[in-house]
C-alpha cells in the first residue's frame, strides 16, 4: 500500500519520523514523504525513503493554495491510499490536498496543539477554527500525550473516539548509559575543565525565547553562590546566543558557563552531565526530557504540559513554575548538594522511560493503527 507523509520542513522527518518510515518499509508499505526542500529532507532521502519536495510555508500565505494543489496532483498521480500529516501547517495543507484527492484514509499526528496561552486570543480562535475545519476530513488523529488528546476534545476539534493516544518513543538502545564509553564522559568533562567533583548542569535546546535559557542563567547565578563546584553547559544554537552570552557576563557567571553549539551525538554529550535542566515555557512533547531521563539524569524543569505527563515530579524530576529562577535555583541546589538524590531521580527516570516511552512501542502502535484503518 502506498503511503504519503506530509510535514512542513525536513527536520521533522529527520529527527522524529525516519524510524517510522523505515519500520513501515519493513512492514511492506511503499512510503513517500513530502515537505519543503532542505538538507534534512535530503538526508532522509539518502536513507532510502522516497522524497517529493513541496514548498510549505510556516506562515499563512496565498502560496498555501499552490502547496495544496501540488500535493493534490502528487496524490492523484501516485495513487496514495493513506496520507499521514504532521506539524500544524503540513497538517492543514496535506489534509486539504488529501480531501480534494478523495484519499480514503487520512491520519494526522498532533505533536502538540498549535494554539497556546502565549498567543493573542484572536489568533488562538483562528487556529482552533482552522483545526476544526481540517478535522472534518481527518479519519483519525494520533495525540502524542493524554493532555493533547484532552485539549483536542475540549477545543471541540475531535471526539475522543477519533483520537488515538500514542506516546512518542525513544530509541533506548542509543539513549542508554551503557551505550556510551565512559572515556567519552571523561574527555568531555576535561574539555570543560571539570574534575570528578564538579557537578555539571546541562541543557540542550535551541536558543530561542520559548526555551527559558535566560531563566536558567539567572537560576545558575544563585546556585553558584551556594554550590561553588557547579558548571553550566549549554548545547545549542539560535538567535539569542549573543544576548545570552552577554547576560552570562552581566551576571558574572561567564567563566562557569560552557557554550558548545550544536551537538550531533547527544547521548555522549549527556553522559558528561550530572543534572539536566531546561526551564522551557512551552513544549509540543519535549523529546529532550525523555533523552535526559533515558541517560539516567535527574531533571529540573518547568511544571507545564506535557512535561507533567512525561516526567514524575518528585520522583524523576523537580518541576517548578515557569519564569521562576529562584525556585529553579532551589531545585538545582538540591541536586547539586546530593549525589544520592541525583542517583535516585536518575534511576527512576531511566526505568520509567524504558517502561512507557520506547520507540518500539510507538512504532508497533502506529503499524497496528494503519492495519486497522486499511482493513476497514
Amino acid at each position: 500500500m502506498r503511503v504519503l507523509h506530509v510535514t512542513t520542513v525536513g527536520i521533522t522527518a529527520r529527527a522524529f519520523l525516519l524510524p517510522l518510515f523505515k519500520r513501515l518499509q519493513r512492514e511492506g508499505y511503499d512510503v513517500t514523504f513530502a515537505c519543503t526542500d532542505d538538507q534534512h529532507a535530503r538526508h532522509v532521502e539518502q536513507q532510502g525513503v522516497r522524497y517529493k519536495p513541496v514548498f510549505i510555508s510556516r506562515a499563512i500565505t496565498p502560496w498555501d493554495l499552490v502547496s495544496i494543489l501540488q500535493l493534490y496532483w502528487l496524490i492523484k498521480r501516485d495513487k496514495y491510499a493513506l496520507v499521514h500529516t504532521h506539524t500544524s501547517k503540513g497538517g492543514i495543507v496535506g489534509r486539504m490536498a488529501a480531501w480534494l484527492a478523495s484519499v480514503p484514509c487520512v491520519v494526522h499526528t498532533m505533536h502538540g496543539t498549535v494554539y497556546h496561552q502565549y498567543q493573542p486570543a484572536i489568533q488562538r480562535r483562528l487556529f482552533r477554527r482552522i483545526e476544526r475545519l481540517a478535522a472534518r476530513v481527518t479519519t483519525v488523529f494520533i495525540a502524542v500525550t493524554d493532555k493533547v488528546k484532552e485539549d483536542m476534545v475540549s477545543a471541540r476539534i475531535a471526539d475522543a473516539e477519533h483520537i488515538c493516544r500514542i506516546y512518542n518513543g525513544l530509541d533506548t538502545t542509543a539513549f542508554s548509559p551503557e551505550a556510551v564509553d565512559p572515556r567519552e564522559r571523561q574527555r568531555l568533562r576535561a574539555a570543560w575543565a571539570c574534575d570528578a567533583d564538579t557537578v555539571v548542569i546541562g541543557a540542550v535546546a535551541r536558543l530561542v525565547p520559548d526555551k527559558g535559557i535566560e531563566d536558567l542563567l539567572r537560576a545558575f547565578q544563585i546556585v553558584r553562590g551556594q554550590c561553588a563546584n557547579t558548571v553550566l553547559v549549554i548545547a545549542g544554537e539560535g538567535g539569542l546566543r549573543q544576548a545570552l552570552e552577554q547576560l552570562a557576563s552581566t551576571l558574572d557567571i561567564a567563566a562557569h558557563v560552557r557554550w558548545t553549539g550544536w551537538c550531533d551525538n547527544v547521548p555522549v554529550l549527556m553522559s558528561a552531565f550530572d543534572v539536566f535542566c531546561l526551564p522551557t515555557l512551552r513544549e509540543g512533547f519535549g523529546y529532550v526530557f525523555l533523552e535526559a531521563q533515558a541517560m539516567g539524569l535527574p531533571v529540573a524543569a518547568t511544571r507545564i504540559e506535557p512535561l507533567t505527563e512525561t516526567m514524575k515530579d518528585g520522583e524523576t524530576a523537580l518541576l517548578v513554575p515557569p519564569g521562576s529562577p529562584g525556585e529553579l535555583a532551589a531545585a538545582l541546589a538540591r541536586f547539586a548538594a546530593s549525589a544520592e538524590l541525583r542517583g535516585e531521580f536518575g534511576g527512576n527516570g531511566l526505568q520509567r522511560v524504558r517502561r512507557l516511552f520506547t520507540q518500539e512501542a510507538q512504532l508497533n502502535a502506529v503499524v497496528a493503527l494503519y492495519r486497522t484503518l486499511t482493513r476497514g
